[in-house]
């Protein structure tokens, strides 16, 4: 699809989306002052970034991979809590937010780095904190080619863009010099803390219920042009297929073509197994095919055991 036509297409569908974004419950909503922070899980959300000091006011986001800067560069700053990498206008700048305001003693960020051409999410956080969000949730005035914040209440856009002072470093040869004259505010009056969706807890599976479609064998061939070879089998021991490829995301496009997996759980399995297969090709480590997790449901059929090639 050519560029302008995805782009109003994404706009299009952003604004059908935004009808139903004001209307979310949270799961749950905790205001605390500052002094109970240090009672509160933090930070919230999980990223490229490293915490320093959860107390000092000053957050650093690096845009793109500007030569000798990394997090790391910043953790001998007294003045700075934590520093990270932004590389997204949405998803990234959601996780922003609500690490920054789960903290009342973080008031400052410092955008650094080159802003990254299509994304420009160093523009969609100047663009936030200055204008806010229209009622779809898109930035206002960012050029970036989705700055829509979907995960995002009203209030944790209010309380960020009253909280947090944002200043555009990017164009500064010595941030860390710039980031020691800013000055340390005090803390916020609040911290604030939204779930939208409550983590479900992953459990071993504990029923196996076989694939109709059949199963498959992982055979690593090192050196080889296709270096992943997988037979698959009906589930009375008859080969059916053989496919053979590059990488495992070849590989797996291939199987999904040919419509030899008819169960998610199936497909699961083989994507992970296609992966370690794949890493054990680069590493030279050995590769062991696991077996898919619970007990086999009563009334399915029981794969034949095969012998492979050389064992």
């Amino acid at each position: 699809m050519p560029v302008p036509a995805y782009n109003a297409f994404t706009t299009a569908m952003d604004r059908l989306n935004g009808l139903e974004r004001g209307a979310r419950e949270p799961v749950r909503s905790e205001t605390y002052p500052p002094e109970k922070f240090d009672q509160r899980p933090w930070p919230l959300q999980p990223g490229d970034y490293q915490v320093f000091r959860p107390y000092a006011a000053t957050v650093v986001l690096i845009l793109g991979t500007p030569p000798g800067l990394a997090p790391a560069t910043f953790a001998t700053l007294d003045e700075v809590a934590m520093a990270g990498h932004l590389t997204t206008e949405n998803i990234g700048i959601e996780y922003v937010v609500k690490n920054c305001i789960a903290n009342p003693h973080l008031r400052q960020l410092v955008l650094i780095g080159v802003d990254i051409p299509g994304h420009r999410p160093g523009d969609a956080l100047l663009k936030l904190v200055a204008n806010g969000v229209d009622a779809a949730g898109r930035i206002v005035g960012a050029l970036g080619g989705r700055p829509m914040l979907m995960n995002l209440l009203p209030v944790e856009i209010e309380q960020f863009r009253a909280q947090i002072a944002i200043h555009d470093l990017m164009a500064d040869t010595d941030p860390a010099g710039a980031i020691k004259r800013l000055p340390f505010p005090p803390p916020f009056s609040q911290g604030l803390a939204i779930t939208l969706v409550e983590p479900v807890q992953a459990l071993p599976a504990k029923r196996l219920q076989l694939d109709p479609a059949g199963y498959f064998i992982i055979l690593p061939r090192p050196g080889s042009t296709n270096p992943l070879y997988v037979e698959h089998y009906k589930n009375d021991g008859r080969l059916a297929h053989i496919v053979e490829g590059p990488d495992a995301a070849t590989v797996c496009a291939a199987i999904l073509d040919l419509g030899l997996v008819s169960r998610m759980d199936h497909a699961s399995y083989l994507g992970r197994e296609l992966a370690k297969a794949e890493v054990s090709l680069v590493t030279g480590g050995k590769y062991v095919q696991d077996r898919a997790q619970g007990d086999v449901v009563c009334g399915t059929r029981t794969p034949m055991p095969i012998k492979l090639p050389g064992l």
